[in-house]
């Protein structure tokens, strides 16, 4: 769905979006440490004393530095989220948990864990079952456990009023 008038990748240019205030949290982040870095320097201070001083190593000062000034121009910090991120990837326990969860399909995660270790080896905790056994719900390959599915039994709502509206003619 489009809105018009907006970009399609307008989710992704929040970073733009940000206002003066969201800039100045950061600038006021790293501009303690520049000054007194700075100040010490003016006072021909060496850098191994102003990193004791400062509680800053020399390539940070300079790092917080190259930041406040790109601040200044209006541009963001760098993010500090990780480019890679792993992906779990557990091969022949996972084939072996659907074939359990198959053969069985009322079985939760506390028994299927003893299931793999007890008649294949495979040593997962509970959690790592589960987190799989979501995973290959969201895959489409393992579906929910039947006694899992249960239906909310509705209000009587009707029953209710009537209790209420007794209660409140006794009075």
């Amino acid at each position: 769905m489009r809105i018009h008038g907006l970009h399609k990748n307008m989710h992704r240019l929040y970073a733009y979006a940000r206002t003066q205030d969201y800039l100045d949290v950061y600038r006021k982040r790293y501009e303690d440490g520049v000054r007194r870095w700075e100040k010490l320097k003016a006072e021909n201070v060496c850098d191994s004393t102003c990193q004791d001083i400062c509680g800053m190593s020399r390539a940070t000062y300079y790092r917080h530095k190259k930041i406040l000034k790109d601040l200044n121009k209006g541009s963001v910090p760098p993010s500090k989220k990780p480019r890679n991120l792993n992906k779990p990837h557990w091969g022949e326990a996972e084939l072996q948990l659907v074939k359990v969860r198959r053969e069985n399909p009322t079985y939760g995660k506390e028994k299927i864990a003893i299931i793999l270790k007890r008649d294949h080896g495979q040593i997962l905790s509970e959690s790592t079952v589960g987190r799989l056994l979501t995973s290959l719900k969201n895959k489409g390959l393992v579906q929910k456990s039947p006694s899992a599915l249960r239906t909310k039994r509705k209000r009587r709502l009707k029953a209710m009023q009537n209790l209420g509206l007794s209660r409140i003619i006794k009075r």
